[in-house]
Parts: structure tokens; sequence; C-alpha cells
């Protein structure tokens, strides 16, 4: 389930926030700092990442699943086509804003690299033609240049700022208590490691970052909410043998939490 990612360019966040307090209107993700010479390689990124040639028919791009500078469409699919959520064949289309430092690529956790990932999605998915190194180079700049969205809630290491809404900075005093570090460390909320948690296999522990706004969750996309994929995991650490003993209230805080990543 999912980073502050340092060196964030300055950008206009609205300063609009929505009532429960947990974020900003504006999802534009924050540009990393690169070189005035990388800066052409991230725009010709920019550009294969939306071409359509990537693919075998002409049809998709990279970013008709994942829109908007790279994010996700919140669909699950096999292959490129769009399934129910909760298909146990499906795998939900992740975020990839902060992808440059995540700990585990594609959901198998197996892919042996960024640049290898993405080599198998055009290949294997997208049934395209095999990429040039140039373009493979190309479109790992693109994703390494994008960040998260400015966010007044956290601290560079991850942990709720000052301004953070009350509930979440309880719920982020639950989740160290939980042991939800144990797999999803800080700042970026994820981990190397590939877990079992009794969803139906073994796949890498997603990243927590932006979770609010990557709706469905776990592989197969068969939670649309939070509150349900929190309770599912609880119920797991419960069966896994923890001591821990959490109230409702507890968990309303953690989702809460979560809301602010």
């Amino acid at each position: 389930m999912p980073r502050p990612r340092g060196r964030f360019l300055p950008i206009l966040i609205s300063a609009a926030v929505l009532a429960s307090g947990c974020a900003t209107a504006d999802l534009t993700p924050a540009r990393l700092a690169v070189s005035p010479a990388e800066q052409p390689l991230v725009e010709k990124g920019r550009a294969l990442f939306n071409d359509t040639k990537l693919s075998g028919d002409g049809k998709f791009s990279c970013a008709t699943c994942h829109p908007n500078d790279a994010h996700t469409n919140n669909k699950t699919y096999v292959g490129v086509d769009v399934v129910k959520d909760g298909d146990p064949r499906g795998r939900s289309t992740p975020t990839m804003w902060g992808v440059g430092q995540r700990a585990a690529l594609s959901w198998a956790g197996t892919a042996p690299s960024l640049q290898g990932n993405i080599r198998g999605i055009i290949v294997n998915r997208m049934k395209g033609p095999e990429p040039s190194p140039d373009t493979l180079a190309a479109l790992v700049a693109y994703l390494k240049s994008l960040g998260y969205p400015a966010n007044p809630y956290l601290k560079p290491d991850g942990t709720p700022t000052d301004a953070a809404p009350a509930a979440a900075k309880r719920g982020f005093a639950v989740f160290e208590r939980a042991g939800c570090k144990a797999c999803h460390l800080p700042p970026t909320y994820d981990k190397k490691d590939v877990e079992d948690v009794f969803s139906g296999g073994t796949f890498k522990v997603p990243s927590l970052r932006v979770v609010r706004h990557t709706a469905p969750y776990f592989h197969d996309g068969r939670f649309q909410t939070l509150d349900e994929t929190v309770k599912f995991m609880w119920e797991y650490v419960q069966k896994a043998g923890t001591s821990e003993k959490l109230t409702d209230a507890d968990l309303r805080d953690l989702v809460e939490f979560m809301k602010i990543l």
C-alpha cells in the first residue's frame, strides 16, 4: 500500500485545503532538479511517454494508463484491457510520481531496474517493438524528474509537520505503534522486499505516498477505500501474531495519517 523527493523546485500550490485538512487542491507533481544538460533528455522522455508508437497497435502510450504527468488513471488492467477491480488476474495502475526513489518496481517486485521495468511494460504489456537504449534512457530521465506535489503536512523525513491535522498526527503514532513501519519505511513508505499478506500471492510493498489519490488498492484493485484497506491489513497483522491492540478510533486516525502522505 503508498517520500519527499529532495531538491524540489519551487512550485505554486493551492491555498485551498479540503475540509478534511488532508490535501491541497493542486496535484501537480514537483519537478526534481535536473541540470541544463539533462533537460533535453527529460523533454524527449516526456514526448515519448505520450507517444502511441511505443505500442504494437499504435493505440496506447504510457500516458494512457499514467495520465496527468505520469500519475494513475485509477484502473485495473490485464495487459492493456481494463478489467473489473478485484479481478485476481488484474494489476492496478500505480502512480509514477517519485518512482526514481522506489525501493521495488512492478507488482511482482522483480524488475531489476526502472529501465528494465519500462522495457517490460512496452514489450510485454503494450506489445510494442524493442525500445532502443536511447528511448529507455529518455523515459527513465523523465520519470526520475517527477517528484510529488508540495506537501505542507510532511517533513523531509516523512513525519508530520506541526501544520498536519491532529488526527493525522495521532495516526502517525498509531502507524509506529502498530508496526506498519516494518514494511512501509519513511520517507518513501515502501521497502525493497516483497511480502505475502494473504492477498493471493507475494507482491511488492507499495509506497503509501499520495495513497489517497491512487485507489483502487492492492495489486488487483480489490478495495476502493483506505478504510477497507486498513481494516484488511490490520486483520492480517493480528493473524501474524501482534500483541498490539487498536481501537476503531485508532484505525480512523491511521487512515487520516495516510491521507496526508
